[in-house]
Formats: structure tokens, C-alpha cells, sequence
């Protein structure tokens, strides 16, 4: 792959380097044709009084015709950039006008030399100066100024050696001149051509050092722009920190007020509630006073809600208990909880015509503390217990696996099952779906079950159909092993 980029590097490098040779033998052959129009008047002069104006004229306008259209190439090429492939097609045009041009003054010194060997002299020191002169602006492009200076010099060289005398010494030197002129004009396209190349890899160089400039500022702007987003958002984080803070504090504050409050209700309506009942039993045992069957039966309702408000009382004592008490983390081996909540939750039902099948599978050990999980698995079980009491085969499965970075546990049973829809009402406080007196309960059993979940760093949740059962599912997070040594 970088191989085929430094080829196509190279590629563009020389196609720019040819394109810039023939734009700079195109911008220098002004001032050489120019000079070619003075000097080819000076040469019909010098032929007129031998040949008479007709030769002499034809010839300076056919020379005129060649300097105009190797102006007008020139122009016209310079007009507009051009491709690599065009580019070779105006630089073979410009090469066969200099062949023409060269052949073109050929034609004065072969056949209208002057016969004066002053004015012949005169003659071929021109010819020299225009040899010279055209070396300068055919220099830029490889051959161009062989081109020029073969056809311009061969056709006199011919001539001289057939004069033959002393005109063979100038045939010699000219012999001599055209390869010692040609390896200078080869030099200097050699010089201008690195030039070129080092001009075009110079802008190249300084095109990629500005670039890359270009993108350091760039980087830098982002970088900057990037940071103060990073202050930004770091004093953000700070205000929503403290934010936060405070809000917890303010959260932690009202649940200690509000788990204060409820424990000192509750223990001051223990006795009030101590008083209507004990008078209530009075007034019903009384064996002195006869009261009417009525009043007997109010005074029942009476010491049964009383009853009843206790029991309340006591699940609201044990729910801010719950969220009062410091935890004791340590290994929990759940089977064995769960064994232990399952007898509990039977032995509250012992006159149930039908007793609850209580299948336990494996389930993995979990850390937290003792006393809040088992109270857990009591609630869950005595929750899937009651609700199974009147279906014909009541049947509860308690299983657990692993689930990611948590450990899930779930009761599921075939009770009564409830509505999903309303499945978040479930874990509130005094919150139930079922009337009391078809399931007793204080409805804060649950809500004590997502407590101490909560507590732990895990969730609750259930999921059910009406008389189809229900899930009750929590989940702890998983233990981290400590590595040993």
C-alpha cells in the first residue's frame, strides 16, 4: 500500500515537472522570436542586393508565418492548466514547430548566402547569435533545443562543405560547435528540470508542514475546547455531588424522622389499645351486669379490631426495625433459611384442611446478614402459604441461580395469583390486592421483604395471573471471592 502511494506520489511529481518545463519554454520564447523578427530583417537586407527583394521577402514572411504560430502555441498552452496526456501533445506541437523554424532560417544560410564574404561573415555570426539565443528559451524541455538546432545548422553545414576552399574550416567548426552547444543545452535542462523537481517537492513538503500545522491547531482547538467541557462537566459533577449529598442527607433525616415517629406511635397506642381491650373483657365477663346479646357481639367487633390495630402496630414496630437496625454481613447458607422459613409457614397453618407441598432446590449461599434474610424468606413463604390455602393440591417451589454479578432467588406457587398490572402496589406499605377477611394480613409483610432486599444492594419484584399462581423473585448481589495468600 505504500508502496502504491510513493509510485503515485512519484508519478504526480513528474507529470508536474513536465508541465512545468513546457509551461517555461512557452513563457520564455517571447523575447527569442521577437529577436528572430529584427535579425531575420537584417538578413534579408544583407541577401537583397545579391538576390533582389522576391527571394529575400517570400523567405522573411515564411519566417514570420513560422515565429507567429510558435507564438501562438505557446499562448494558447499557457491559457489553462493541462493534463499529463495533453500536456505531451502540445509539447510534440512546440518540438515540430522548432524543426520547422529551425528549418526555416536553414533556408537563408544554404541558398541566399551573400556573395561578399564581408556580408557572409556578417551572415554566420547571425547565425551563430541565433544559435545561441535559442538555447536559452528551448533549454527547459529535453530535444527541444536539438530540434531547433539541427535543422537550423545542418542545411549550412551541407552548403559550406560543398563551397568547399575556406568555407570547409566554417562547416568543421560548426560540427565542432552544434555537440559542445548541445551538451550545454543539456546541462542546463538538467539543472532546470531539479530545479523544478525541487521547487514542486518544496511546495509539497510546505503544503504537508501546513497541513500539518493546520491539524495540530486543530487538535489543540478540540483539545481546549475538550477541556473546558471536561471543567464544565466536572463542576457540574460537583453541584449534582453536593446536590446529591444533600438531598440524602435531607432523604436520611425524614426516614429516621419518619421511622421515629412511627416507633414512638406505635408504642404509644399500645396503651390505649391495652385499655379498650382490657375493659372491653371486663364488661364482657362481668357476670354481675346483664347485657343483651347486641351489645355482647359490639363488644366483641370491639376487642377483634382492637386485636387487629395490634397486630398492625406490631408489623409497623418491625418494619422500621428493619430499616433501623445495622447490618451483620456474613455467609448465608440460603437452603438451610429457606428450610427453616417453610417450617415456620406451615406451622402457622396447622389447621388447614390441606397442607402446602414445599419443594426446595438448590440454592447457591449468598452474604448479609442472618436475622433480616431469614425474616425474608418467612415473609415470602408465609405469603405463597396463604395464598395457596384454597386451591385442592396447594404446591410452592423455591429455587435460585445465578444471574451475572447477582444471586436469584424465587418462590413460586399455584395460588390465587393476582393481576401484573398492579404487581408494584404489592411491596407498599399496608398496600394489599386481596380483601381482608379472604386472606388475613397486615400488608406490610412484603413491604418489609423489599426493605431489607433494598438493604442489601438487591431487588424485588413478582410477576402472576389471576388463579394461576405467582413468582415472588429477589436477588442479592453476588459474593466476591477473596483471593487466598
Amino acid at each position: 500500500m505504500a508502496e502504491a502511494v510513493n509510485l503515485s506520489n512519484r508519478e504526480h511529481i513528474e507529470e508536474r515537472v513536465l508541465a512545468e518545463q513546457v509551461a517555461l519554454m512557452c513563457r520564455l520564447t517571447t523575447s527569442p522570436l521577437t529577436a528572430s523578427v529584427v535579425i531575420g530583417a537584417m538578413m534579408v537586407w544583407l541577401t537583397m542586393e545579391d538576390y533582389g527583394p522576391g527571394p529575400a521577402l517570400v523567405w522573411y514572411i515564411a519566417l514570420l508565418l513560422v515565429l507567429l504560430l510558435r507564438w501562438r502555441i505557446a499562448a494558447t498552452y499557457l491559457r489553462k492548466p493541462r493534463g499529463r496526456a495533453e500536456t505531451n501533445r502540445w509539447r510534440r506541437a512546440m518540438l515540430a514547430a522548432a524543426v520547422l523554424g529551425g528549418a526555416t532560417w536553414s533556408v537563408a544560410g544554404s541558398f541566399l548566402l551573400p556573395h561578399d564574404p564581408t556580408r557572409e561573415i556578417v551572415m554566420s555570426v547571425f547565425f551563430i547569435g541565433c544559435t545561441a539565443a535559442g538555447m536559452g528559451s528551448q533549454a527547459p524541455v529535453r530535444k527541444a533545443y536539438a530540434c531547433l538546432l539541427i535543422p537550423f545548422c545542418l542545411p549550412y553545414i551541407v552548403t559550406q562543405l560543398l563551397l568547399g576552399g575556406d568555407r570547409v574550416v566554417v562547416a568543421l567548426a560548426f560540427m565542432v560547435y552544434i555537440p559542445v552547444v548541445l551538451v550545454i543545452a543539456k546541462r542546463q535542462t538538467d539543472s532546470i528540470e531539479r530545479q523544478i523537481r525541487l521547487a514542486i517537492e518544496n511546495e509539497s513538503l510546505a503544503a504537508e508542514l501546513r497541513q500539518e500545522r493546520d491539524r495540530a491547531n486543530q487538535a489543540r482547538l478540540d483539545l481546549e475546547v475538550q477541556l473546558e467541557e471536561q471543567k464544565r462537566s466536572t463542576q457540574r459533577i460537583r453541584e449534582l455531588n453536593v446536590e446529591l449529598e444533600r438531598q440524602a442527607h435531607e432523604l436520611r433525616t425524614a426516614n429516621n424522622d419518619l421511622e421515629g415517629f412511627s416507633y414512638s406511635v406505635s408504642h404509644d397506642l399500645r396503651a390505649p389499645l391495652r385499655a379498650i381491650d382490657g375493659f372491653s373483657q371486663l364488661v364482657v365477663e362481668d357476670k354481675t351486669k346483664t347485657i343483651s346479646n347486641d351489645t355482647r357481639h359490639h363488644l366483641q367487633r370491639i376487642r377483634a379490631n382492637v386485636a387487629h390495630m395490634a397486630s398492625l402496630i406490631d408489623d409497623l414496630l418491625e418494619f422500621a426495625r428493619c430499616g433501623r437496625q445495622s447490618l451483620e454481613f456474613g455467609r448465608l447458607d440460603m437452603a438451610t433459611l429457606a428450610r427453616y422459613a417453610a417450617e415456620q409457614a406451615r406451622s402457622t397453618r396447622l389447621n388447614e384442611a390441606v397442607m402446602p407441598t414445599i419443594e426446595i432446590g438448590e440454592l447457591p449461599a449468598a452474604r448479609g446478614d442472618e436475622g433480616l434474610i431469614r425474616q425474608v424468606w418467612v415473609n415470602l413463604l408465609d405469603n405463597a402459604v396463604k395464598y395457596t390455602s384454597k386451591v385442592e393440591s396447594p404446591h410452592i417451589v423455591v429455587s435460585g441461580y445465578e444471574e451475572g454479578e447477582r444471586l436469584v432467588y424465587e418462590i413460586r406457587d399455584n395460588g390465587v395469583g393476582f393481576d401484573s398490572a398492579f404487581s408494584s402496589n404489592l411491596f407498599g406499605v399496608f398496600r394489599r390486592l386481596h380483601g381482608a377477611r379472604e386472606y388475613p394480613g397486615s400488608g406490610v409483610g412484603l413491604a418489609i421483604v423489599q426493605r431489607i432486599v433494598t438493604r442489601h444492594g438487591g431487588e424485588v419484584w413478582a410477576r402472576a395471573e389471576p388463579d394461576k399462581g405467582a413468582t415472588f423473585s429477589f436477588s442479592l448481589p453476588k459474593p466476591v471471592l477473596r483471593a487466598v495468600g
